[in-house]
């Protein structure tokens, strides 16, 4: 179970949110590199820094530079259907299989 976070906190698990698709970081997943949320925070505020919060928890820490952060699934999950999350309205707009189309000769079109 994880912990309750603030605001703050639940910003910047926001910003993962958002932002990681559109910079190639997956976030089907629970661990992110240093270098992953250095570049979510370059594009959520243009600095490189990750917040205390995550980096000097040592309970967070799964390997060298790599950190836990659950509520990023955690928060997906929440999302209900019709409710999209910025990065995610593709999906929700995905193309329905093509039905097929029968030609009407056109002496039986109405004129």
């Amino acid at each position: 179970m994880t912990m309750q976070l603030t605001n703050r906190q639940m910003t910047y698990i926001n910003a993962i949110i958002s932002h990681a698709p559109a910079l190639g970081i997956d976030i089907n997943k629970t661990d992110f590199s240093r270098a992953e949320l250095r570049q979510v925070s370059m594009a959520t505020k243009g600095k490189i820094w990750i917040p205390n919060w995550i980096t000097h928890d040592q309970s967070r820490r799964v390997g060298r530079g790599v950190f836990s952060i659950p509520e990023v699934q955690e928060e997906l999950q929440n999302v209900q259907p019709g409710h999209g999350v910025e990065g995610d309205d593709l999906a929700d707009s995905a193309p329905t299989p093509t039905e097929e189309v029968q030609h009407v000769p056109e002496e039986l079109m109405p004129v």
